[in-house]
């Protein structure tokens, strides 16, 4: 059984810019950016436009894939922030990285080539950093918060993460649905939402869905959500998980008082053994490592 588990995954790739990008075996990495002051595990530390820049370029020489840009934390029980303080906190780090790609082209002196993603579910905040160079929107309502949404999408040709969530930030831990089926509930609400933007002219080959672990979901829905995740391979699109260092871990047996990042490279490798495309990690050099032993036990250990 172990050795199916190294076998190729399901072939998978992912349009992102004017790039057809391979995501069939190896995970993509993205790098965790958080500008703001409340996020629930690095909350103020990169807050300033020049800090959050520094720790961008550190995530890319650490062997970040994308870099994942936020200005409003979606923490349970956080507080929405303004249209305008959102781009306030997003905008330059965005407009910074796409100038860096820039001037390391014009140079010759080019970095590995990476992809700027911005977490919104602000249509007006996605619109303006497509504008400024990003090339991701990474929409942890799956676009249904700003009905404005899906033609940016469409209209910016914009690479997209539909992540899977019921109620809003302030509930979605407290007030909502419980599941019957988790894993059978997720994969049909996250297929209904990528079909219907298909339908309002986003490019099939530009989706990627996410399970949403930690959205509004108990511990063991999202034990049941990491043990099924090829499970999701039949709806066709790229796979995102993003598991890095979130509360739930802490709610599992023995595992209350961990810093919890053993527990998250832990599941970066059992998401990538079941064919994710994409890991949405904090810890950039650990998750980096972790793949690169997969690879070689792939390779059967050749270098």
């Amino acid at each position: 059984m172990f050795r199916d588990y190294l076998s190729q995954s399901p072939s998978a790739t992912w349009k992102i810019g004017n790039d057809i990008v391979e995501v069939q075996n190896m995970p993509l990495l993205m790098g965790i950016v958080n500008v703001t002051p409340d996020s629930f595990f690095d909350g103020g530390r990169h807050a300033t436009p020049a800090d959050a820049f520094e720790h961008a370029i550190s995530l890319l020489e650490q062997g970040a894939n994308i870099l994942d840009i936020g200005g409003e934390s979606s923490r349970p029980g956080s507080t929405p922030v303004s249209e305008q303080e959102e781009m306030d906190r997003v905008c330059p780090i965005v407009e910074s990285l796409a100038e860096f790609a820039r001037l390391a082209r014009v140079s010759g002196n080019n970095p590995r080539q990476f992809y700027i993603s911005v977490d919104t579910v602000k249509a007006k905040v996605a619109e303006e950093c497509m504008r400024l160079g990003a090339h991701i929107i990474n929409d942890i309502s799956a676009c249904q918060m700003d009905e404005c949404m899906p033609g940016v999408v469409a209209r910016t040709n914009a690479s997209v993460v539909l992540n899977h969530m019921r109620g809003n930030f302030g509930t979605m831990q407290q007030d909502f649905l419980p599941y019957t089926d988790v894993v059978a509930e997720v994969r049909e609400e996250l297929g209904r939402q990528a079909k219907r933007l298909e339908t309002l002219g986003v490019a099939r080959e530009r989706i990627c869905i996410d399970p949403g672990i930690g959205f509004g979901k108990t511990v063991q829905d999202n034990i049941d959500l990491m043990k099924s995740v090829d499970l999701f391979h039949d709806l066709g699109y790229p796979i995102l998980i993003g598991s890095s260092r979130k509360s739930y871990i802490g709610g599992m047996k023995g595992l209350e008082n961990s810093d919890r990042l053993v527990p998250t490279i832990t599941a970066g490798v059992i998401a990538a053994l079941q064919g994710a495309s994409v890991l949405r990690v904090h810890d950039v050099r650990e998750a980096k490592e972790s793949i690169l032993y997969i690879e070689a036990l792939r390779s059967n250990g050749t270098v």
